[in-house]
């Protein structure tokens, strides 16, 4: 069966894996990246992945990235604040001077974690619906009549600059999960506190931990309800890291955003976890490269 070679681009982590045409997946590792990562120091990790001998017999190369992409001209265009390396990144014109001469596509994180969700996850079967993914950003994979919608200028769903003010003051400096740990340790006067220790905190009923996921949910229940005015949608599903939380997590974000709709339209968006996890974006990557 034809193999795939799927890469993740994130803020902290680059992961890659051999993908099948019927979705199995071969996890084969992961190489750390983040903000001061040079574009130099990019390569030799994509150099190392291309020279792993499991990754000799691929068919393709699909790339999920982080920040604006430009799937026609397979080009990262902005949004890269967590990673500046990759601004104007081609994936295509990189792997051509490395001599691969099989097919290459890149795609927006987000928008390939909903593309894999869709594929095989807790969106099949839905034509409308948005993943956002809270990680060291926010990101949203828009999908409308059942196909993937980047907008006239690739930025569709990119949810993190939402209530932009100026570059310190938008929703993902201030509520992506990173940020909301931060908070945590910067209130409770623990700076070793983990994500997984601040929702530990809240099954406590912990006060401070209490009061910021609180604040945390109305704000991203708000942003979800205006989105659902806008777009009329069947489901939005949670990624990233956080959603593992997901039996605290969509309970409280499908409240959140009920109480900020009309009564006409409450119940009629689901929130709900995103099924995939870390393998979406890589079964997202590599689903345009498919039949």
């Amino acid at each position: 069966m034809d193999e795939f070679l799927a890469i993740d681009i994130g803020g902290t982590t680059l992961k890659y894996a051999l993908v099948r045409a019927d979705g199995s997946i071969q996890p084969l590792g992961s190489l750390p990246t983040g903000a001061a990562m040079t574009r130099a120091e990019l390569a030799q990790s994509l150099h190392t992945i291309l020279n792993d001998p499991q990754t000799r017999s691929i068919r393709g190369i699909g790339i999920s990235s982080l920040g604006i992409v430009d799937p026609q001209r397979g080009r990262v265009c902005a949004g890269v604040e967590n990673l500046p390396a990759l601004q104007g990144f081609c994936p295509r014109s990189f792997f051509d001077e490395a001599g691969f001469a099989q097919p290459v596509c890149i795609v927006n994180d987000a928008s390939a974690a909903a593309l894999g969700e869709h594929w095989l996850g807790a969106a099949q079967g839905l034509d409308n619906f948005l993943c956002v993914a809270f990680g060291t950003g926010i990101g949203g994979g828009l999908v409308l009549n059942g196909r993937p919608w980047n907008g006239s200028s690739f930025c569709a769903g990119e949810l993190g600059y939402w209530d932009y003010l100026d570059d310190r003051h938008y929703w993902e400096l201030e509520d992506s999960a990173i940020a909301l740990t931060r908070k945590a340790q910067t209130q409770s006067g623990c700076p070793d506190l983990t994500g997984e220790a601040f929702f530990e905190r809240l099954r406590l009923q912990d006060s401070l931990c209490c009061e910021l996921f609180e604040s945390w949910a109305q704000k991203a229940g708000r942003i979800f309800a205006n989105i659902t005015l806008l777009l009329d949608l069947q489901a939005i599903l949670v990624g990233g890291g956080i959603s593992a939380q997901k039996e605290i997590l969509t309970p409280a974000l499908q409240a959140c955003m009920d109480r900020c709709l009309p009564p006409h339209s409450r119940g009629r968006c689901k929130v709900s976890s995103a099924l995939l996890g870390n393998r979406a974006a890589l079964l997202g990557a590599v689903r345009p490269l498919l039949p």
